[in-house]
């Protein structure tokens, strides 16, 4: 039981503070949150919760419409079109209700229509909106109220269905909070029964992930008094992967604009209205022209190095292959405004832990054995050319940063970080507060802890031996 607490304590409610190792006693001080009461109620993982979102008839179809009205127009359906609803909230200390929420659906590649062609309900994933009115009188006191309005101290949140059918339900969840006692900025996640009420008839669609939105709210907690500079969300899009290579389009930068079908790379999320994208261009620049130790220099003043160095650690273990080093996929990259410094938030996270899609033809066994230097490389293969990654290869070239990002992955497998016992510790939370609710649902499998043993047990095996290996042979690396 004490490896237990020690290990997943870190885990818990306070995942935001940061969190030493023992390898890097003194790393950038990360400023202390202000603790939000609401905030905390939401991610509290002890208690079961439940979300209702209640539409009429006329809106949910609007919303249908709109979405195939997007891809007869465009051949998909990621239209942000919104349409409005009530969001209902409920927990062991009561009942919050939130009255004309605008919602949507959500996903990349993954989002389908609500109904099916015989107009039953499909398994979707939303994303609800507090400060964005509809039907509501302009410059009114009620769109006011709304526009100013937070909920849980956020404008937005994010629900998402079990796509993967992963049985154990924790996976993305473990994911993030591994990243986040691991002292890497990631999102908050926990688990809701979420239900439909759809005119008069409610409907249980299943056990939710609810993840925090990365966003001008997630900014302020985590850097506060430094959260003015550029947010972007970055993603493999129409423009190419998100590889920070030179030689993208120029289009690959810039700012969403889904009515007109335009989905850059790297895509500006925050000061919106001033619109300069001067930062991340530069840096791009930079990356890739500066070598040896001009790059070194230029990395440890322009990006959180340390920070980095965890998350590709925490991204090794978890053997995602749709992330930034695999794939160009799934990040943010922030410029604290303050320090100057970029940082890299990792994003969505439900493959890996050996569930989900397992990164073939390049990835094996959900990437045990893959080379903690040489990365698999899905874009290469996709493109039939050699893609570089060069934040990442270039970081790893450095004897320091090797070091100590070999320091970090002994820190993930030898601590209490990374183990049967802290997967199991959330399998059982979760399954122990909805495992009756489950059976009744529209979609989902029913909880079963699977044999995780032979991923957690064979990836840790894997890393210890690379890290000996590399250890008693340093000329190897790269």
């Amino acid at each position: 039981m004490k490896k237990l607490f020690l290990g997943f304590i870190l885990l818990s409610l306070m995942a935001l503070t940061a969190c030493e190792t023992p390898i890097n006693p003194n790393p950038e001080p990360t400023p202390e949150p202000e603790v939000n009461a609401d905030y905390e109620r939401l991610f509290d993982d002890n208690n079961e919760k439940s979300f209702t979102l209640e539409v009429t008839s006329t809106e949910f179809y609007k919303l249908d419409q709109y979405m195939v009205e997007y891809r007869n127009q465009f051949g998909d359906l990621k239209t942000d079109a919104v349409v409005q609803g009530n969001l209902i909230y409920r927990d062991e200390l009561g009942e919050l209700e939130v009255e004309n929420v605008a919602w949507r659906t959500r996903g990349n590649t993954s989002r389908t229509r609500m109904i099916d062609n015989d107009g039953n309900l499909r398994p979707v994933s939303y994303k609800v909106y507090f400060d964005k009115p509809l039907y509501t009188e302009k410059d009114s006191v009620e769109e006011k109220a709304i526009k100013d309005r937070r909920v849980f101290d956020m404008t937005e949140l994010n629900f998402k269905f079990n796509r993967n059918y992963d049985s154990t339900y924790i996976s993305e969840k473990f994911s993030y909070d591994l990243f986040n006692a691991f002292d890497v900025f990631a999102p908050r996640i926990t688990h809701a029964k979420m239900y439909l009420k759809l005119g008069n008839t409610t409907h249980f669609l299943g056990i939710y992930n609810i993840i925090e939105s990365i966003d001008q709210s997630f900014l302020t907690k985590r850097f506060p008094n430094q959260d003015q500079g550029n947010l972007y969300k970055v993603l493999w899009q129409q423009f190419g992967p998100a590889s920070l290579e030179l030689g993208y389009d120029p289009r690959a930068i810039g700012i969403k604009d889904e009515d007109n079908h335009y989905f850059p790379t790297y895509d500006l999320k925050t000061n919106k209205k001033a619109f300069d994208t001067s930062d991340i261009v530069t840096f791009i620049q930079m990356i890739n022209t500066l070598d040896s130790n001009y790059f070194k220099t230029y990395i440890e003043a322009n990006f959180d190095v340390d920070r980095l160095l965890r998350l590709l650690a925490v991204g090794v273990m978890l053997g995602n292959p749709d992330d930034y080093r695999a794939m160009g996929n799934n990040y943010y990259l922030y410029k604290n405004d303050v320090t100057g410094k970029w940082t890299m938030i990792p994003y969505d996270y439900d493959h890996g832990l050996g569930q989900g899609w397992d990164g073939a033809p390049v990835f094996t066994n959900y990437s045990i054995g893959m080379d903690i230097y040489a990365w698999g490389n899905l874009n290469t293969v996709l493109y039939g050319r050699e893609i570089t990654h060069p934040l990442t290869d270039k970081l790893l070239s450095i004897p320091e940063y090797q070091l100590r990002y070999e320091s970090y992955l002994k820190a993930l497998v030898e601590g209490d970080y990374f183990n049967q016992e802290n997967f199991l510790y959330a399998y059982l939370s979760v399954k122990t507060l909805y495992e009756n609710d489950q059976p009744n649902a529209l979609w989902g499998p029913a909880f079963d802890l699977r044999n995780i043993e032979w991923y957690i047990d064979g990836k840790t095996e894997d890393i210890i031996e690379q890290l000996s290996y590399y250890e008693n042979n340093p000329n190897q690396r790269p």
